[in-house]
């Protein structure tokens, strides 16, 4: 157990040092300022004070939603392949640190910076905003309650091990990995297409290809802002997720 305290305190060291890792860890408050303050500016100067406001409202959380895990992601992916470019990996095979315990390790902790993260860019945003993404006379986050944003985080935080174990495998060294990082941004956002009405019934399932899809969704149902027929329950959605994201970290992780 000391061994892994060690390493705890190894890695806060690391976030102050590495400059990567501090604007990471910056990213989220800046998301949040911005989703408070900005976006409902812009949105309330160029919007048509109808359904097309509120559409965009709902599109910028979830983005928000979306992006949050991915800031986790990209902290691993990078630090492992900074690991291996310093052959800090080959290192480890001879310490009393196992490399699939430093992984795990590794994997945890930015599982847990990752739930923080999401957290607080959609709560804080919530706490911040005021009656920035009230359009129509209707608060959207107002449906976002503290249990829902909460449970959300804890699946959508499943991403970030998923996503950074295939970055670090895929990518030979950081600067590959910052353009497979970027490719992959689109790909993300595919959950955004799942508040457009003609993709809310049975073909939402085509987006479950992203594992991001499946807590966003969950996040959206719980909220009761998308009713549909064709809808999983919560609980479903939220299953489905966290099944699919332990099986690709599981993949990924043999692949590394």
């Amino acid at each position: 157990m000391k061994k892994y305290v060690k390493l705890l305190r190894y890695e806060f060291k690391s976030l102050v040092r590495e400059k990567m890792t501090m604007v990471m860890l910056v990213y989220p408050i800046m998301l949040m300022l911005i989703g408070s303050y900005v976006l409902p500016q812009i949105i309330d100067q160029f919007g048509d004070e109808g359904p097309g406001e509120r559409l965009a409202g709902l599109i910028m959380i979830v983005v928000f939603a979306s992006i949050a895990p991915f800031i986790g992601a990209a902290m691993l992916g990078f630090g492992l392949l900074d690991n291996r470019d310093d052959n800090t990996l080959d290192t480890i095979r001879v310490t009393p640190i196992s490399l699939r315990g430093y992984i795990t390790f590794k994997s945890i902790y930015a599982y847990l910076l990752s739930i923080n993260g999401t957290f607080w860019i959609i709560y804080g945003t919530k706490l911040l905003s005021g009656d920035g993404y009230t359009f129509m006379g209707e608060n959207l986050f107002d449906y976002f309650t503290l249990s829902s944003v909460i449970v959300y985080a804890l699946v959508a935080g499943l991403f970030t091990p998923v996503f950074a174990l295939f970055l670090a495998s895929v990518a030979k060294n950081k600067i590959e990995g910052f353009a497979y990082m970027k490719a992959s941004g689109m790909v993300i956002m595919l959950p955004v297409l799942s508040v457009i009405e003609p993709l809310q019934d049975w073909k939402q399932y085509f987006l479950g290809i992203v594992p991001i899809f499946w807590p966003v969704k969950g996040l959206l149902v719980d909220t009761g802002i998308l009713d549909h027929e064709h809808n999983l329950p919560v609980y479903g959605y939220m299953l489905v997720g966290t099944a699919l994201m332990l099986g690709m970290s599981l993949v990924a992780y043999r692949v590394f």
